[in-house]
């Protein structure tokens, strides 16, 4: 017996296009970058401020930035990072949501690679339950039938011509007609399937996925020209079972090559897998699209069957099974309701706002301390400064680098100074040069310096142009610029240069 199917025109699948997105980011990449340029900036300066304190050459000073300046740079930074890390954080967000977005799109991809659908039995071997019908008559082209509303002259004629021939096709050879309790309604109860089988069909497009559902409606039988009639005609059950095994092995079924018995539930599962941080897949409580297709025999299912269409038929000698699909219930790949995407900028602008502020304040207070303990040194008096540079725990140094002679005069140095007072002036003046000599050491603070040669230098008074004031400024200039610069002449000047 052969057997052949008719089928509508398919449905052409729409491209998706997803665009790449890239980022915008500070540093390496990532939100993190403001963080880490700004910490590389800022320890940088840290660096320089300590080698402040260590720096015994006045003029080497002059090329560093003072604490203050380091202070201000720090804020400045602080607050490029902060705005960088804001944009930078939801660049990082768009990049992150197109990427997870495009993931779920591919990995459906690429399990329809290849291949145009996935069919498998939702359910078979059930009860056919039908009954007669008449077969359907064809449509008159009359004035006032549905036809000729908006249509006139060779156009109406086109279309009836075209649905005589539809017609045709379907019925012009059909001598007796059974409809299948394919409807809800027709079943003793809800589980009690009377239309034999049905075949769940799974596709995808470019916003998701979608699912109909095939199944037997009718049953038409051919005239028979033999001597017996319809005496010997196969029973409607018998029908509907032979079609499900056409559409099932039959290579002339378009459903062939895409049945699988089983791959329903193994694909919904892998594409159930597919959700992400960011993306999953649910169903759409209004289809995204319904498809066109003539109307069943007799008016629309509403029951279960999501308004059937006719999909073709398959017939041999003695009967046409015609077959229905429903229409398609469809799936979208959407956001999680509760934005994920923005919980997250929220918890990268808190957290990277929380470390660039800690690291400011690190900075600051940092830079705080050292200046306290290096202004503290700056405005201690000659003797707290001998008592502190002559301790002879200065010049104990382990290893081959000890020098005994100097430890014996820092310790009679050091001696000496606990034996005066504060106010010991001449006894002071003696130990400092002593101590100078003997010792190696500057009593002048080479910030101090710095500061002080900024104070008098003479162009600082060429505007307004004052005379006195640029000889003073000069004579004083000139003192503290001399190599073997001595304590006392540093004195002399910074009492002078109160005169400017």
């Amino acid at each position: 017996m052969v057997y052949e199917a008719i089928y509508p025109g398919n449905r052409p699948n729409r491209k998706r296009n997803i665009k790449n997105s890239f980022v915008v980011t500070i540093g390496f990449g990532r939100p993190s970058g403001c963080y880490i340029g700004a910490f590389l900036c800022l320890k940088f300066y840290i660096y320089q401020t300590l080698a402040l304190l260590n720096n015994k050459n006045a003029e080497e000073l002059n090329i560093y930035m003072k604490r203050t300046t380091i202070i201000t740079i720090a804020f400045v930074a602080y607050l490029a990072a902060m705005t960088g890390m804001f944009f930078g954080v939801k660049k990082y967000i768009e990049s992150k949501d197109n990427r997870l977005r495009s993931d779920i799109h591919e990995k459906i991809d690429e399990l329809f690679q290849g291949r145009k659908q996935y069919v498998d039995v939702a359910y078979s071997g059930y009860k056919v339950g039908y009954e007669k019908v008449p077969i359907p008559t064809l449509p008159k082209a009359s004035k006032d039938s549905k036809i000729a509303e908006d249509t006139t002259g060779l156009n109406r004629g086109s279309i009836f011509k075209r649905i005589s021939n539809e017609y045709e096709d379907n019925y012009g050879k059909l001598s007796k007609m059974y409809r299948t309790f394919y409807k809800r309604s027709d079943w003793t109860s809800d589980w009690d399937y009377e239309d034999g089988w049905n075949l769940v069909v799974l596709e995808h497009d470019y916003e998701g996925v979608y699912k109909t559902w095939i199944f037997p409606y009718a049953v038409g039988y051919f005239k028979q020209d033999y001597y017996f009639g319809d005496d010997y005609l196969p029973s409607v059950a018998s029908a509907v079972n032979g079609a499900f095994e056409f559409y099932t092995t039959n290579d002339k079924s378009s459903y062939y090559d895409s049945f699988e018995k089983g791959c329903f539930d193994r694909v919904w599962s892998q594409i159930s897998s597919t959700q992400n941080d960011y993306y999953y897949m649910a169903e759409d409580k209004t289809p995204r699209f319904n498809r066109m297709g003539s109307p069943l025999f007799e008016q629309y299912p509403t029951d279960g069957k999501h308004h059937a269409y006719q999909n073709g038929y398959m017939y041999n000698g003695y009967y046409k099974v015609f077959i229905a699909s429903t229409q398609p219930q469809t799936y979208t790949i959407k956001k999680w309701n509760w934005k994920p995407d923005e919980k997250d900028k929220k918890y990268l602008w808190l957290y990277w706002s929380i470390g660039l502020t800690v690291l400011l304040l690190l900075i600051v207070i940092s830079l705080w301390m050292i200046e306290s303990k290096h202004q503290k040194v700056k405005d201690e008096s000659l003797y707290d400064k001998l008592m502190r540079l002559c301790n002879p725990a200065n010049f104990i140094i382990k290893g081959d680098s000890y020098d005994k002679d100097k430890v014996d005069k820092a310790n009679a140095i050091y001696k000496r100074l606990i034996e005066i007072t504060a106010d010991d002036k001449d006894a002071l003046d003696y130990i400092q040069q002593q101590a100078v000599v003997d010792l190696g050491i500057s009593l002048i603070d080479s910030e101090k310096l710095t500061d002080l040669k900024e104070k008098v230098n003479p162009k600082n008074y060429m505007t307004p142009y004052n005379a006195e004031k640029v000889a003073l400024a000069n004579e004083l200039f000139a003192i503290l610029s001399k190599d073997g610069l001595t304590y006392n002449e540093f004195v002399e000047v910074e009492n002078k240069s109160k005169k400017i």
